[in-house]
C-alpha cells in the first residue's frame, strides 16, 4: 500500500501498527532489493507529488480570487 501511494500514517492505521518506522524500513528494504530503477521511480513519484501539492495550492488561490472578484461585481 505504501508503494502504491498511500500515506504511511494511513497504512499503519489500517494494519494496526503503532508507528510508521517499520513501514519505512520495509519500503527501504524492498527498494534496495528492486535495484536502481525502483529508486528512480520513487524519486519521480516524490517530484510529482510535490508538483501536485503546488498546483493544488495555486488552484485554491485562484478559487479564492474568483470568489472575491464575483463579490465585487
Amino acid at each position: 500500500m505504501l508503494l502504491d501511494g498511500h500515506s504511511a500514517e494511513s497504512v499503519a492505521s489500517r494494519l494496526g501498527l503503532s508507528g510508521t518506522q517499520c513501514l519505512y524500513r520495509w519500503r527501504k528494504e524492498i527498494l534496495t532489493q528492486s535495484g536502481p530503477i525502483a529508486g528512480s521511480l520513487e524519486g519521480r513519484v516524490r517530484e510529482l507529488e510535490a508538483e501536485l501539492r503546488r498546483v493544488e495550492r495555486e488552484r485554491d488561490i485562484l478559487k479564492k480570487a474568483l470568489a472575491i472578484f464575483r463579490r465585487s461585481e
